[in-house]
């Protein structure tokens, strides 16, 4: 048994130090630089790609990419290339922010939002979690009254609402018999809309004037507002608390450090 553990640990000790012999292979010399696989694959990782996931060809090609630029990069550092100074602000600028984002990441680790405020704001506001009611509308629109007001009595009369809409709208669903397609409040005018949701299946209405012209609504489907459940939402949750969590962060240190704005600097720039 001891002879066997003793068998095992060699063999893992073995693979172990096959797997950092790979690593250290070079793959690529420029003069006296070597780059070794362990290089490649480290600059593969800051660009997010998995080496083991590409085929032979992909390979190549992202070796070829990583030789162009050591070769561009050799040739740039011996003609002493410099950044400029727009280049420099903005690579401060970038270490600014990375440098302000793990400091507010360790505070938000140090002080998590909970499942219980997260189930404690959706019970508190579950309105806010729904999906709004939407509605399938067609209508008929024309540019005079008189026109819309012939129109509707046609439709009374049995008139085909698809045919009077491919016949005479004046905007683009003339295309499609007057079809709106689904939608929900807040994205028409308001005479057509207090119109439109007042209604209810297979209504149609009178005629209502908007901004753009004069219009025959009617509904053809609805489909009524729903509650989404806790796990739909739980991450719109917490990353609102967390938008809460930090405003607050924020508040202390402005108190903690002094913090003095005099907007009336800027209200007078020109």
């Amino acid at each position: 048994m001891k002879k066997f553990m003793f068998i095992l640990v060699l063999l893992c000790f073995a693979v172990i130090l096959s797997a950092q012999t790979d690593k250290s292979k070079v793959v690529l010399k420029i003069g006296k630089q070597n780059f070794t696989l362990n290089d490649f694959e480290e600059n593969l990782s800051q660009m997010r790609i998995n080496f083991a996931n590409l085929n032979p060809d992909m390979k190549k090609r992202t070796l070829d990419q990583f030789v162009r630029e050591k070769v561009f990069l050799t040739a740039a550092r011996d003609a002493d290339t410099k950044l400029t100074e727009e280049q420099k602000k903005n690579i401060e600028r970038l270490k600014t922010m990375y440098i302000i984002t793990n400091y507010v990441s360790t505070l938000l680790q140090e002080h998590p939002v909970t499942d219980t405020e997260l189930k404690a704001m959706y019970e508190k506001n579950p309105q806010q979690y729904q999906t709004p009611e939407k509605r399938k509308l067609r209508h008929i629109i024309v540019s005079d009254e008189a026109k819309a007001k012939e129109i509707l009595e046609q439709l009374k009369k049995g008139a085909s609402f698809e045919e009077i809409a491919s016949n005479n709208n004046s905007d683009a669903t003339k295309q499609r018999g007057g079809d709106l397609g689904w939608g929900q409040k807040g994205i028409y005018v308001k005479e057509f809309e207090d119109v439109a949701f007042a209604l209810k299946k297979g209504e149609t209405s009178g005629i209502v004037k908007t901004q753009f012209g004069y219009h025959i609504i009617r509904v053809d489907d609805i489909t009524p507002c729903s509650q989404k459940s806790f796990a739909e939402v739980s991450q719109e949750i917490k990353r609102k608390l967390e938008q809460e969590r930090i405003m607050d962060f924020e508040q202390q240190l402005r108190n903690k450090y002094r913090v003095e704005v005099d907007y009336s600097v800027i209200e007078n720039k020109k």
